[in-house]
């Protein structure tokens, strides 16, 4: 995934506030996620125009934000990164098709009509 350095920078903002908001310092933010300090200190400073999917989508659990709005910032860069869900199921949960297919079916009937 790669960004603008303008949407960097509104990440990087968006997660200072975020962190800022938990209580939480750079130092816990990365200990907690499995980063450096570094990692973190550039993603917030707008420098990181190459973040993982993986670890944004991580933080925003971890800073409770909204994917979504990780996702407008980037213009679906992260979204558009992320593995469909049958890849997904398959690779960390080493489920067969059919228990796939059940999953993909639930997840359906969540979302509703589209």
């Amino acid at each position: 995934m790669s960004i603008t350095t303008i949407q960097a920078r509104k990440l990087g903002t968006l997660i200072a506030k975020a962190r800022a908001r938990k209580g939480l310092s750079v130092r816990e933010v990365a200990e907690r996620l499995g980063v450096s300090k570094g990692w973190v200190g550039e993603l917030e400073q707008g420098r990181y125009l190459d973040p993982s999917p993986d670890r944004l989508a991580r933080l925003a659990e971890m800073l409770d934000i909204e994917p979504g709005r990780i996702d407008r910032i980037t213009k679906g860069s992260v979204s558009g990164s992320l593995p469909g869900i049958r890849t997904y199921f398959r690779a960390k949960y080493d489920l067969t098709p059919d228990q796939i297919e059940r999953v993909e079916r639930y997840v359906r009937r969540l979302k509703g009509p589209s």
